[in-house]
């Protein structure tokens, strides 16, 4: 046994209380990890003493002696005959396809201590995870990355079904780049099983495959109400993920909903959590969030089942970033109290307040009526929308009931306070402030009043004693207060300036080898006028520029001269994203197999999403239905596709498509599509294939621009549709020109819910089909059918060059710069 000084404290034991106001907190255990030399001991001491008594840090503690072990067997026998107050370190190196399997019994004074020998020292890579079983385990200071885990977690509270973990602590743990290959695949980043677990101190970097980072699963009575901490952690990005699935947290599912869990998520920092609209999904009740921070996090904190949760303390800041967002309300006895909503543009589901109307009869997985909601002593500022009746339809009827909306303070300049969906007393508004700049009518309950300002870290926000958020006690958590201490990411280092690569015709076949040597951002350049032999399909998975060299009379165009049939010309593969500029894409050439597409997306395991820019290029002859000029394929998200001044023409297939997920789960091929200035003719198949079944609300996508393009005798078939927007729920078709096409159907196909916002305006239909959605409200008022009088359709110019309708820029409808080039 040896003895050490007890100097200083640097973090806190399971037990400890994490603030004032937060439930569970009443412990008095807290411990003190310290190192001396290359000893590292576990200090456990009374929190009371702590805070009352300064002589503590002179006193001297007794530990055990620390065992050292450098695989996963040795660790595994280790804990496994570790009595309390063992030190377990592992050696300082990386730890590759390394199961770990955690199986001891420590206790409250004396847990078992698994660290490494310098934090942040080990590092788990390739497939390895962690499974935690017993009681009093304190798993710390590791790091994951490169790699995913091949169980359903990457580190568990529990062994198995009949092992689980109680009173047991991950801290300072940093994963990042630790996502499944294919996107779909569903894991989590930890599970938490058993009772009064703690996850504390740690760092999540953009987990990008489906599944929430953190689950607390309820499934069996040995995890209901359990107490569990999730707190001062620093969860660092989720990419918008285009589905059903990308939570940050969830607590519960709707099965056990009616049960309790009396989960703390207190103190963590939440940075551009943008995964779904449920940053942090609540689906069971107890639960308490309290004085986290959102910081500009498109969506919010859902109390999506269970009843007696509590919201207070929180600050949402969206700095004014589109569908940022704050607190939806479902179902009985939710209490939302003390935060603090500023900046935030989020609206309907993402609003800074969303109370949701109910479902008569509702089953257990859908929403249940709200009733008896305190929302109370909470500031609002310069947020878009507070919204009582969210979602009515004509399935979620149920008006809520008895919320008391009080005390509540109220910064706008606009018009209005609040909308109400429904009519109607369910919601009682009494003694509720207006700040001054208030400009519309002051509805019943509230009363204009000034406000005072005070700073909070930094932070100006607005004050007054009796109204909104009691601002001067608030802590505002800050990012540096939380997360891993040890983890000071370094910048990437470059391996050299991007270059530019001249290739001329004869060299095709260097394509293949060129683009995997290349770095991110080097340019291809494409320096003839000539035909390019494509044998392999060109392989983009870094961010690359592909181009036409300034100045040729005529495009490049890539041909397919391989012996077997080739899925594309380019494939973006994961990592990958490219702009493409100036360049011909030919489906047939001679007797060659033909290529199914002139750029796709990889049918390989992707989880990143990618960018994708179309600029002036050209493709034709595609002569299977199945081809197409750009095809998404399916697990697959562009997070942007542009097409610009392109032009695609006799083709059997489609133009763009983006309709590979079918399974009607709400998933698409792109969050952004914007296609300008662009000329469809003489296409057999639809000219834009995008597709978003289901009626899932997770996602804000797909997103669809369509502005002065020409569609020329497209889609003739019998009940065919030039444009198909299935599912998108932001679409605009603006200044374009439809002749001659989906003469057997339509023109433009929406199938939208009644809060997509889709339009079609300043647009000409000359012997062409409808324009058919649900709802009939897609048509503005500026539709025309005048005959067009095109500059040189023989030569693909589908300028107008008579007297054309005007779009709203006072410009002719359709493509406004032909270049043949």
């Amino acid at each position: 046994m040896k003895t050490y000084p007890l100097s200083f404290l640097l973090c806190y034991s399971l037990s400890l209380f994490p603030g004032p106001g937060i439930a569970g907190a009443s412990s008095p255990t807290a411990s003190a990890f310290l190192r001396s030399g290359n000893n590292t001991v576990a200090l456990f001491v009374n929190s009371n003493a702590i805070v009352n008594s300064p002589a503590i840090v002179n006193s001297h503690v007794t530990a055990n002696s620390p065992l050292v072990v450098d695989n996963p067997e040795a660790l595994k026998a280790a804990v496994a005959k570790a009595s309390p107050g063992d030190i377990i370190l592992l050696k300082d190196k990386e730890w590759n396809n390394s199961g770990l399997r955690l199986q001891g019994n420590g206790t409250a004074g004396k847990p078992i201590l698994i660290m490494p020998q310098t934090p942040g020292g080990v590092t788990f890579t390739g497939q390895s995870f962690v499974q935690m079983g017993g009681s009093y385990l304190v798993f710390k200071d590791f790091h994951f990355r490169n790699g995913y885990s091949p169980k359903r977690e990457v580190i568990s509270f529990r062994i198995n079904n009949e092992v689980l973990a109680n009173h047991c602590r991950v801290t300072g743990i940093v994963i990042e780049n630790y996502s499944q290959p294919e996107r779909f695949k569903s894991d989590s980043w930890i599970t938490l099983y058993g009772k009064h677990n703690r996850i504390d101190h740690s760092t999540f970097v953009n987990k990008l495959n489906s599944g929430p980072l953190i689950i607390a699963e309820l499934d069996d009575e040995r995890s209901q109400q359990n107490e569990h901490s999730i707190d001062s952690n620093y969860f660092k990005g989720r990419q918008r993920f285009g589905s059903n699935g990308g939570e940050t947290i969830r607590i519960g599912v709707s099965r056990y909903s009616l049960t309790a869990s009396r989960t703390n998520i207190v103190r963590n920092f939440f940075e551009r959590c943008n995964g779904e609209v449920e940053i942090v999904s609540i689906k069971s009740g107890e639960n308490n969030v309290s004085f986290n921070t959102f910081l500009e996090c498109e969506g919010g904190l859902v109390l999506r089942h269970g009843s007696g949760n509590v919201v207070e303390g929180n600050f949402f800041l969206g700095n004014n970033k589109p569908f940022t967002g704050g607190v939806r309300v479902i179902n009985p006895n939710q209490k939302v109290v003390n935060n603090v909503f500023s900046d935030l543009q989020g609206v309907n589901f993402r609003a800074a307040l969303a109370v949701l109307n109910g479902v008569p009869n509702s089953l257990i997985n859908r929403y249940y009526q709200v009733k008896d909601a305190l929302i109370e002593h909470n500031t609002f500022i310069n947020s878009a929308s507070i919204l009582f009746g969210a979602g009515k339809d004509a399935e979620r009827t149920l008006a809520p009931e008895n919320v008391s909306f009080k005390h509540n303070l109220i910064l706008s300049s606009g018009t209005e306070v609040y909308t109400n969906a429904n009519t109607g007393n369910g919601i009682l508004f009494s003694d509720n402030g207006l700040e001054k700049s208030f400009k519309g009518e002051v509805p019943q309950g509230f009363k204009v009043m000034k406000t005072s300002s005070i700073k909070v870290n930094g932070f100006s926000l607005p004050y007054h004693p009796d109204y909104g958020a009691d601002v001067k006690k608030l802590p505002l958590i800050k990012k540096e207060n939380t997360g891993a201490s040890w983890y000071h990411p370094e910048p990437e280092k470059t391996i050299r300036k991007a270059m530019s690569f001249q290739v001329r015709s004869d060299q095709s076949q260097t394509l293949p080898a060129l683009l995997k040597q290349a770095i991110a951002g080097d340019t291809i350049v494409l320096s003839e006028a000539a035909n390019y032999k494509i044998s392999a399909e060109l392989l983009v998975s870094k961010p690359l520029i592909i181009m036409a060299a300034p100045g040729l009379k005529s495009r490049p165009v890539l041909i397919g001269t391989s012996a077997k049939s080739m899925d594309a010309f380019i494939s973006i593969e994961n990592g990958g994203d490219l702009l493409v500029k100036g360049i011909a894409f030919k489906g047939t050439y001679e007797s060659f197999p033909a290529v199914d597409a002139g750029i796709r997306s990889t049918d390989r395991p992707m989880n990143r999403p990618y960018r994708l820019e179309i600029n002036n290029c050209e493709f034709y002859d595609y002569n299977e239905s199945s081809n197409a000029g750009f095809k998404a394929s399916k697990s697959t998200l562009a997070d942007s596709l542009v097409v610009l001044n392109s032009i695609f023409h006799h083709m059997s297939g489609a133009g763009i498509d983006l309709s590979s997920e079918k399974e009607d789960k709400g998933m698409y091929n792109a969050e952004y599509t914007v296609i300008k200035n662009c000329t469809f003719s003489n296409l057999l198949g639809a000219a834009i294939n995008i597709y978003r079944g289901g009626n899932d609300e997770s996602t804000l996508g797909p997103f669809v621009t369509i502005d002065h393009c020409t569609f020329n005798e497209v889609e003739n078939r019998e009940q065919g549709t030039v444009v198909r927007l299935i599912g998108a729920q932001q679409a605009a078709v603006t200044n374009s020109n439809f002749s001659y096409s989906g003469q057997g159907g339509r023109s433009v196909l929406f199938q939208e819910y009644r809060w997509d916002n889709i339009l079609v305006d300043y647009c000409n239909f000359y012997e062409s089909g409808k324009v058919e959605s649900f709802y009939h409200k897609a048509s503005g008022a500026h539709i025309y059918q005048l005959k067009p009088e095109y500059k040189n359709p023989e030569q693909l110019n589908f300028e107008w060059s008579g007297n054309a309708p005007l779009s709203n820029h006072q410009t002719p409808v359709g493509i406004i710069a032909y270049d043949p080039e």
